[in-house]
């Protein structure tokens, strides 16, 4: 691809998906807030803000990856990328963890000391259907996002997320017309983006030649990255 068209691409899909997503932000809650009460889009709210928190954790780490990433990608070094990758691959997996046992404490607690007016088991089933589709892009998806990003392809991944808001939306919409339970519909939400992490991954592994087998523990350190993590 040409590079005029590739920085066209790169800065329009991040302004398609501004426009999308607020269009989407304006219909949904004001649906829900209409066929389930304030209450529940308050706790729904609530509960995106704390599983929120966990991108706190990232610290600039991925920042510092992609950084990493541009002179193997210039140069085509596949086993210096390979060796990036597979780094940051296991941080972005122990975040992923550190997500799933956030999750659970959440649950478990958050019912307790969140809106009474709900039962437990209906707050803690809403938690972790909110949380599927987070714990997939941590765990495989943000790596994904993060090499694209460096090498001048984020328009993929943006395009993959226009793709699957207007899709969440449209099923969101149906799901919420046709009387679901708003559990399903947060499922539902989380099924559906959980289709660009599984995207990311079949187009990285289509365009790009990261060798598997190469270990973080001893390439990184042998080639002098180790002090720049």
């Amino acid at each position: 691809m040409k590079r005029d068209r590739r920085l066209f691409l790169n800065t329009a899909t991040p302004l398609l998906l501004e426009i999308v997503t607020v269009v989407s932000w304006l219909i949904l809650p004001r649906l829900i807030i209409t066929h389930y009460g304030s209450g529940v889009n308050g706790l729904v709210q609530s509960i995106t803000q704390f599983l929120g928190l966990i991108a706190f954790l990232d610290m600039g780490v991925g920042s510092v990856i992609r950084f990493n990433l541009y002179k193997p990608l210039a140069y085509r070094d596949e086993d210096q990328i390979s060796r990036i990758v597979a780094a940051a691959k296991r941080f972005f997996r122990i975040l992923a963890l550190i997500l799933l046992g956030y999750t659970l404490v959440l649950m478990l607690v958050y019912p307790r000391f969140g809106k009474r007016e709900f039962e437990s088991g209906y707050t803690a089933l809403l938690i972790a259907a909110m949380s599927l589709s987070s714990f997939a892009q941590y765990y495989f998806g943000e790596v994904n996002q993060l090499l694209l990003t460096a090498d001048q392809r984020a328009y993929v991944p943006y395009a993959a997320q226009i793709l699957t808001v207007i899709l969440n939306t449209v099923c969101s919409v149906l799901l919420i017309e046709c009387g679901a339970d708003i559990r399903t519909v947060k499922l539902g939400t989380s099924l559906i983006f959980l289709l660009r992490p599984i995207f990311l991954q079949w187009y990285v592994r289509k365009h790009y030649r990261i060798n598997k087998k190469i270990t973080w523990e001893e390439d990184w350190a042998a080639d002098g990255y180790e002090e720049e993590y």
